[in-house]
């Protein structure tokens, strides 16, 4: 073991030996290598492979020729793509809205205009609307010689309540109307006496006071009720009494719905006297009508079939009578409803009432004879259509027959021998005549809107009347035209306007004299034209702040002195400006 030893020492060393012997035999030098040029390569040195290289295989082996097909093999997938969404864009935030509303104005003519609106939460189920307005007007017409001031004040109350089977409210309105007999031709002026023309007083005033209430179930047949107590006055105690009541129920037959309206109205009026004599005019009317119908929906028609039946009793002139009426509608979507067509056929008994008539004319005579009007039917066929996105179109043509329709004809020029004469008997007030009528129109309706910014309408038309006896359709006219705009520019600043013609009208113009033995002894009528005329009306309104704004109205900016009614010539240019302040108690 000791000899191994010694043997790989011995071996170690002679290793080491040579190695440094090898190391002092190195003959490099440690000279510097010095670059001359420094290497640039060219494209040309780049070895290129070329796009299609030669093939030197001699051996060619022909293609075979493969068919092959797809089999479809239901996999199972969880991959659900996720929706895309809209990137977020502020919006700006809308415009709060109060519940309270006041407004007021004044302009020239010594006009006033006020406005107010408000709403009391009782409860979280209860609250009270309360409403007033008031409009007047000093006048002064030019060329007028009576008073022809004029006011209409309206105040209402109503109750509303939600319970848990029903809904119900009630109500009450008082409206005060006061207006002037001021329509006196000039030729008539002139042959008046001055001391009998400064004793009449033109004035007439109407007074309505009505309580109203209604009824809305949930779950049951009786869906809803509605009633109206009404008495109507004047200043020639001239009164007036309504009830109307009505109902709906819907009953269910299979997988449709009967439907039944039912109606009852109660009339009762006086007149003191007649137009020709002193005989005192009462009228007791009493109406119950029944109306079933069902609603059937198909996928692009919808259709209402139904008829009507009214009882009408005259208690003065101890007649009844009983009234049927068609009552069918059908409406049908074409092209993915965005053009619609209607079809029908209806009728009804209309029951006219002295309220309805000084609403309509003002300037009626307190000698009115009341009866109902029987449209037998009207049969009507119109689309609409939207041709655009903002542009929309509806039109209607149609076919009406009505027995006793009442037209306004101007009372004569009376001239009573054996007494005074009323403030009604200058040829300045309007009776109701009545009238078998046909009536064929059309119509048509443009409608622009461009976002809910600016809104723009065209409206037209056009009918043509037939009476008995080849009468006159007194104080209809043939063509009707409107155009209206709104514009809301700003956030604050809102413009709106209205234009309209009403066509030429035709009316009477009669001397009666009342001889001593009570009869009558006319002049003969004459026909009157009635001018046709152009009306332009404008507003605008600056908002302040979001609660308080201003408004300016301007109404016949044409200044045309054109006659509503025979001899009744309207006010010039009307100015009225002032303040609105909206509020949340």
């Amino acid at each position: 073991m000791e000899i191994n030893q010694k043997s790989f020492i011995f071996f170690l060393f002679g290793i080491l030996m040579f190695s440094q012997g090898f190391a002092q035999r190195d003959t490099i030098s440690t000279d510097k290598l010095i670059i001359i040029k420094q290497y640039s390569p060219t494209v040309n040195d780049a070895f290129k492979i070329k796009q299609k290289p030669s093939v030197k295989d001699t051996i060619k082996q022909k293609r075979k020729a493969v068919s092959y097909s797809f089999v479809d093999v239901p996999v199972a997938s969880t991959f659900t793509p996720a929706k895309g969404t809209a990137s977020g864009v502020r919006m700006a935030p809308p415009q709060k809205k109060y519940e309270n509303y006041a407004r007021f104005g004044a302009g020239n003519y010594s006009t006033i205009l006020a406005d107010f609106y408000s709403n009391f939460n009782l409860n979280p189920d209860r609250n009270i609307d309360v409403q007033f307005s008031h409009l007047s007007s000093q006048g002064g017409i030019e060329d007028v010689v009576l008073d022809d001031d004029f006011s209409n004040t309206l105040l209402g109350l109503n109750l509303t309540s939600k319970d848990r089977d029903f809904d119900w409210n009630s109500g009450i309105e008082l409206n005060h109307r006061e207006v002037n007999y001021y329509g006196v031709s000039d030729d008539l002026v002139s042959q008046i006496p001055e001391q009998e023309f400064s004793s009449i007083d033109p004035k007439q005033t109407y007074t309505k006071l009505a309580a109203l209430g209604g009824i809305q179930f949930h779950d049951s047949f009786l869906k809803e009720g509605e009633v109206l107590i009404q008495n109507f006055t004047d200043d020639y105690s001239s009164s007036e009494q309504l009830l109307a009541l009505s109902s709906r129920v819907e009953i269910p037959l299979g997988y449709e719905i009967l439907s039944l309206n039912g109606d009852f109205r109660f009339l009762n009026g006086t007149f003191q006297t007649a137009f020709y004599d002193t005989n005192e005019i009462n009228y007791q009317q009493f109406q119950a009508g029944l109306n079933p119908f069902v609603d059937l929906t198909f996928d692009n028609l919808n259709l209402k079939l139904g008829a009507r039946a009214v009882f009408f009793n005259d208690f003065e002139a101890g007649s009844s009578e009983v009234f049927f009426y068609p009552d069918v509608e059908a409406e049908i979507f074409l092209n993915q409803e965005s053009l619609k067509i209607n079809l029908g056929v209806k009728g009804g008994l209309t029951q006219n009432t002295y309220e309805n008539f000084s609403s309509e004319n003002p300037f009626v005579s307190p000698t009115l004879l009341i009866r109902p009007s029987d449209q037998q039917y009207k049969a009507f066929a119109g689309f609409s259509a939207k041709l655009l996105s903002d542009l929309s179109l509806s039109a209607e043509a149609s076919y009406s027959s009505t027995k006793d329709y009442a037209l306004f004809k101007a009372n004569p020029n009376l001239d009573n021998s054996s007494a005074s004469r009323r403030n009604f008997d200058y040829g300045n007030s309007f009776d109701v005549v009545y009238s078998d009528l046909e009536i064929a129109s059309i119509s048509a309706d443009l409608a622009f809107q461009a976002d809910s910014d600016f809104t723009l309408g065209l409206y037209g038309r056009y009918s043509n009347f037939s009476t008995e006896a080849d009468e006159e359709a007194w104080n209809l006219p043939e063509l009707e035209l409107k155009a209206y705009a709104n514009y809301d520019f700003t956030k604050n600043w809102n413009f709106s306007a209205s234009l309209f013609y009403i066509g030429e009208r035709k009316d009477a113009f009669e001397n009666v004299l009342i001889a001593s033995n009570g009869l009558p002894i006319s002049s003969g009528q004459t026909t009157v034209s009635i001018d046709g005329f152009l009306d332009l009306n404008a507003s605008v309104e600056y908002r302040i702040i979001p609660r308080l704004s201003a408004f300016v109205n301007a109404r016949n900016l044409l200044n045309n002195a054109y006659n509503r009614w025979q001899n009744y010539e309207v006010q010039g240019l009307q100015v009225t400006g002032g303040m609105i302040y909206q509020f949340d108690w």
